[in-house]
């Protein structure tokens, strides 16, 4: 596996983020915006759902999601380009993993979230709120994970 990961991060992506002057912060700002887009959307929805701005419908949010799409593509291009960077130490950090059991729940119970509110009827259940719950809480560990990647080796 190890052969793996430094094939990786000397690949001409792996040596552009980890050995260049602007490599990293560029696509780390890339990663920064991708994800305020697709979370920042994601939470509306779920803010939403559990009860905040009753007085929108929450199928109006559904114009919302091309750009959530386009931030979720920004997202996993950046994130795997800084993933190149490092390969040999992403892989095996705690927080890494975390971070990304977060992002796909989060995913998964937002994606949740837009078929059965904004797709479907428009109606919100209790369950429903549990779902938006979940959200929330998935992607808060995304992000509090991604941000101690640094701080765990």
């Amino acid at each position: 596996m190890e052969e793996i990961l430094w094939w990786i991060e000397d690949s001409k992506i792996g040596m552009l983020v980890s050995s260049s002057e602007w490599g990293y912060p560029i696509v780390l700002s890339l990663h920064a915006v991708g994800m305020a887009v697709l979370v920042g959307v994601s939470l509306i929805l779920a803010m939403r759902v559990l009860g905040l701005g009753k007085e929108i419908p929450v199928t109006a949010l559904g114009p919302y999601w091309s750009a959530a799409f386009w931030g979720f593509i920004v997202n996993l291009l950046s994130g795997a380009a800084l993933f190149t960077g490092s390969a040999s130490t992403l892989f095996y950090n705690t927080a890494f993993q975390i971070k990304l059991i977060g992002v796909v729940i989060g995913l998964a119970l937002t994606w949740w979230l837009v078929k059965i509110c904004v797709r479907g009827t428009g109606e919100v259940s209790t369950s429903h709120r549990g779902i938006a719950g979940g959200s929330v809480v998935a992607w808060a560990v995304a992000l509090i994970a991604g941000r101690l990647i640094g701080y765990f080796s």
